[in-house]
Parts: structure tokens; C-alpha cells; sequence
């Protein structure tokens, strides 16, 4: 499928009710960073890479997907930034306005960094791939070598939430590990960090982590 670019695209996916969520839950701890862009400062920069809709689309609903995350993370005490899975939840994607390849990471965190943007938020996007890609296998895709494994809360994260949305819908895990076992096999780094990223966030959460998006997500595409 092709997506169309849309360079006057306008999401109608509000951030009104997860925004009063996010105010709430910090309360007085609610730190809004002054050099932290916001969202439609993120979506103009999408835009401004000449990004298509769908992509737009797909990138607010992760952004959403990641903030639920966070915020049940906060409530179980752990030290995680509401603020910065926003915004890199809404540019993970950006470097798929270069490519669709499993390049589009690292080349979007170049971008980001070439930007000036946050350095967070450039290893978010950089970091998102798979279930994270290590450094052997970047020699073989032919990236820098390096690891490119999400490290941070806020980078795993926004790496689960980009797996449990497609398009703009949340969808099973499982399809996604499907998916990956059908074109890398059942032995990639991306199966196995997957189900790993699944596992260590159950185990934060004491719960499954779909299951709590489930209750705040809209099940119909928007």
C-alpha cells in the first residue's frame, strides 16, 4: 500500500482528554520542560518532511499508546516522562518520510539530530525498530555499528506502543510477533527482544501492558 502525501494533513485525533489525564496523575510534579516541543510543533515537523497522513496518523496514535503507558508506569512508582513519550512517540516515525527500509530509524534519528531536537527523542526514533536492533545485526542491515536497542523506559516504551498500533488502531501483540516470525524467522533479535520488551513491562506493570491500553484506546479507527 501506498500512502499519499498530505501536506496540509489534519489528524483528528485530539490530545485533550490524555492531556487532562497526564495533569492529573502528575498533579504539582507536572514539569512541562521549556525547550520540550510540543505536540503540533512535532506534527508541523512531520509535515514539514513531507509526511503522508496515514503516517501522521499512525505516529499520534503510538504518541497516545505510549503516554497510557507512562502514566501507569508513574503510578507504580517508576521514573518515566509523560512529556517525552509524547513527543517521541509523535517522531519515532519520521524517518519513514526518507524510507520504508529498517533504515528509516537510524536515519530518523539522524534528522532529528541534524533538527537540533532533544537527544532523547533522537534515540527514541533511532531505537524503535523491531524489538531493537544490536549491533551485530546493524553490520548486517548495513547500518553504523552500534546498538540500537531501546535502553530508557521512555524508549522501550514508545518501541511497544509502535508494536501494538497499526495504521491508527491497536491491535494484538501477538500479530505483530506473527508477522515477524513469518519474515525473520522465529530466532530474530526482533522476536526475542519483542517478547523480552513484553515480559519486562508485564513485570513493571503486574499486568499485562495490553490490557491496560485496551480500557483507555478506542477500538474504532479514527
Amino acid at each position: 500500500m501506498r500512502w499519499k502525501v498530505a501536506r496540509e494533513a489534519k489528524p483528528k485525533v485530539s490530545f485533550g482528554i490524555l492531556e487532562h489525564l497526564l495533569t492529573a496523575s502528575l498533579g504539582q510534579k507536572c514539569i512541562r520542560w521549556e525547550d520540550m516541543m510540543g505536540e503540533q510543533e512535532a506534527i508541523d515537523m512531520l509535515k514539514r518532511e513531507r509526511s503522508p497522513e496515514a503516517l501522521i496518523k499512525h505516529s499520534m496514535a503510538v504518541s497516545e499508546v505510549s503516554i497510557i503507558l507512562a502514566l501507569a508506569l508513574r503510578e507504580r512508582g517508576y521514573d518515566i516522562d509523560p512529556e517525552l513519550v509524547k513527543i517521541g512517540g509523535l517522531l519515532h516515525d519520521i524517518g519513514r518520510a526518507k524510507t520504508h527500509s529498517v533504515r528509516h530509524g537510524y536515519l530518523g534519528g539522524r534528522l532529528l539530530r541534524r533538527m537540533g531536537v532533544d537527544e532523547r527523542i533522537a534515540r527514541i526514533a533511532e531505537r524503535h525498530v523491531g524489538g531493537g536492533i544490536s549491533k551485530r545485526e546493524a553490520e548486517r542491515l548495513k547500518l553504523p555499528q552500534r546498538e540500537y536497542v531501546p535502553e530508557t523506559l521512555e524508549e522501550k516504551v514508545v518501541c511497544f506502543a509502535d508494536k501494538i498500533v497499526e495504521m491508527d488502531c491497536v491491535i494484538p501483540l501477538e500479530k505483530t510477533l506473527e508477522k515477524f516470525r513469518e519474515e525473520l524467522g522465529n530466532d530474530s533479535g526482533s522476536v526475542k527482544g519483542l517478547i523480552e520488551l513484553r515480559d519486562e513491562l508485564t513485570r513493571l506493570l503486574d499486568r499485562d501492558p495490553e490490557d491496560i491500553v485496551r480500557k483507555r484506546f478506542p477500538k474504532e479507527p479514527r
